[in-house]
């Protein structure tokens, strides 16, 4: 989309320029047409993390030309492992740890990318959540508090930025999940409990808050991955279980809620990932690899389902961050 702007190159009297009913005539041999492109400013936002230490940074990559950056802003402490989702207008980071188990909030308003911390808290402290959200609302499930892992679901008004907490649970107490949505339900796949990486997922439909467990499971028991997704499919990424280190990728059909693995796999095997999507890809970023954390921004085009790696890399060495969109496939 554009707009199309026309101004005089001669002087006139009337300021009012070419409103077809008052002032001087414009000379039409004379005049500059400007067209003004509308500038897509769709971005991922990678915030938050842990690579020795816990940060606070908030990487962007501009989807338009695949550049990243790094905001002023920062999340209000340095956390790793929290989890994060986002409406139209902002994103929310929520939970997470340091040398303590946290439930704060943040949120990264997108028109200006200014970062404040919400009145409203989780339910719980807590750190390995997974969020996802619907338009309306986001919810953030499981996690452990330091004692033990959980299952219960925080709902995130988004109109009012109010916390509530969901009657149902999640299928099992759990951490390390990680989640993605189609525009009709949230999908909370893997994580790790009871000692036992677990492959099961859990689907919670917006419409009237239910949750139900879905017959397909992830192609492997995992936890830590990176989930995104288009407007027809979840991809499920990376993660971690008793073979080490993954690059593999889930699929989920929506509309079937059928899964299958894809013949392509992440550039590097790894957990703690952190994803996001556009409207045409979705973008894996960083994770520890058994030997160190990562900044390479694995790219999975949704037409074709092929990878690539960007040449943008994020501005440090990072795992257990976490993502959220604007512009994006909510």
């Amino acid at each position: 989309m554009s707009n199309t702007f026309a101004f005089s190159n001669t002087a006139t009297s009337d300021p009012l320029l070419f409103n077809g009913s008052s002032g001087d005539a414009i000379d039409t041999n004379n005049v500059t047409i400007v067209t003004m492109n509308n500038i897509d400013t769709s971005a991922g936002y990678f915030a938050g993390g842990y690579n020795g230490n816990d940060q606070n940074f908030i990487d962007k990559l501009l989807f338009s030309d695949e550049s990243c950056t790094t905001l002023t802003a920062t999340l209000s402490r340095s956390v790793g492992w929290q989890s994060a989702c986002n409406s139209t207008l902002s994103g929310y980071f929520a939970g997470g740890s340091d040398a303590y188990h946290q439930s704060f909030i943040d949120k990264l308003l997108f028109s200006d990318e200014s970062c404040t911390t919400l009145t409203a808290t989780l339910s719980q402290v807590i750190h390995g959540q997974a969020a996802c959200n619907s338009t309306l609302a986001g919810y953030f499930a499981g996690g452990n508090n330091g004692s033990s892992d959980q299952s219960f679901i925080d709902k995130l008004l988004f109109s009012d930025e109010s916390l509530s907490t969901l009657t149902i649970t999640l299928l099992q107490t759990i951490h390390g999940q990680s989640a993605c949505n189609s525009t009709l339900a949230g999908y909370f796949a893997g994580g790790y409990n009871y000692n036992s990486y677990q492959s099961f997922i859990d689907k919670l439909l917006f419409n009237n808050e239910t949750r139900s467990t879905l017959t397909a499971i992830l192609s492997q028991t995992i936890s830590e991955q990176s989930a995104c997704n288009s407007s027809l499919v979840g991809y499920f990424a990376g993660g971690g279980n008793d073979i080490r280190y993954q690059s593999f990728i889930d699929k989920l059909l929506f509309n079937s809620e059928t899964q299958s693995a894809l013949t392509v796999t992440l550039s590097q095997s790894v957990n703690g990932q952190a994803a996001c999507n556009s409207t045409l890809a979705g973008y894996f970023t960083g994770g520890y690899n058994g030997s160190s954390d990562q900044t390479f921004i694995d790219k999975l085009l949704f037409s074709d389902e092929l990878r690539s790696t960007l040449t943008a890399t994020l501005s440090r060495t990072i795992g257990l961050h976490s993502a959220c969109q604007s512009g994006g496939i909510l």
